[in-house]
């Protein structure tokens, strides 16, 4: 199997780089390399290297920044996904592309299932369920993964400079006490196990359509903080504070854990999210 992976320098698209390698031939490109909003270059691209699946890893998350730019937001996120779809579609070419729990209001106030009916609160969800929709719509066998809370790399995320555990590892620097937001629920997920999750996935030739992969079970980012002190057997006192789902004037859902159910009864489990953050330390503690 042929892959060609956009957005290869973010904290899933290295993982995913670096996986893809030990067993398949990749070709991958970063943002600067290949922007999925110029359509000529995407078809050249996909015409020259002839892979049999393209996988998008590329988006634009930052979701104050989409706030501020909606037109950049649906460029990246939604009208790119209809340049990618047709040409994965004109040269038969299998799409996978990753959505986010931001496509949920968090209302449910439990786990979120792949065929609930979303309903997001902000451009950033808005511009990934449009992007969700033109994928399933318009690309041939597609696989749309949703995921939530993606950390993973040394450095985390680029554009985000860094990742929630780098963040609160960096934020503790010898305190005794940390405020840590108790009021949204996640699904923290590691990249390194989502990215060997994709490729399960991929490896079954009926798998279509919507899937949920995330690390097994839910937390409160300071639940979750506080397992990134005892991992790192670091002392703070982590301090929940309910912030109401708000950053400044911004909504986020406050329950928008999901549930793996389909790639689960198809085999593909995810660990839970507790054994994930301790591998995951390890990992980036390696080097200390």
């Amino acid at each position: 199997m042929k892959v060609l992976l956009i957005g290869k320098n973010g904290q899933l698209g290295s993982e995913i780089d670096k996986q893809v390698r030990k067993k398949f031939d990749i070709v991958s490109f970063g943002h600067d390399e290949l922007d999925i909003t110029n359509y000529d270059a995407i078809s050249k691209s996909i015409e020259k290297h002839a892979p049999d699946v393209v996988i998008n890893a590329s988006a634009y998350h930052v979701v104050a920044e989409c706030e501020a730019n909606p037109d950049r937001a649906f460029l990246v996120n939604a009208v790119a996904l209809k340049y990618l779809s047709d040409i994965c579609d004109k040269n038969s070419i299998r799409l996978i592309h990753y959505s986010t729990d931001y496509v949920f209001d968090g209302t449910k106030n439990a786990p979120y299932f792949e065929d609930d009916i979303p309903t997001p609160l902000q451009v950033y969800g808005i511009s990934k369920y449009a992007g969700e929709q033109i994928v399933l719509q318009y690309a041939s066998n597609p696989i749309v993964i949703r995921t939530c809370g993606v950390y993973g790399g040394k450095s985390g995320s680029r554009a985000k400079k860094g990742n929630f555990v780098l963040t609160i590892l960096k934020q503790t620097g010898g305190k005794k006490k940390l405020e840590v937001s108790s009021e949204q629920i996640v699904s923290p997920t590691y990249a390194a196990d989502l990215a060997r999750a994709t490729f399960d996935l991929i490896g079954n030739k009926d798998a279509k359509g919507i899937y949920h992969l995330v690390n097994k079970g839910y937390c409160s980012w300071a639940e979750f903080a506080k397992e990134i002190m005892l991992c790192k057997g670091i002392d703070t006192k982590i301090i929940p504070v309910d912030r109401g789902g708000m950053v400044g004037t911004l909504r986020r859902p406050l329950f928008s854990a999901l549930k793996n159910t389909r790639a689960a009864s198809l085999g593909i489990i995810l660990p839970p999210w507790q054994d994930a953050i301790k591998r995951y330390i390890q990992t980036i503690s390696k080097d200390e």
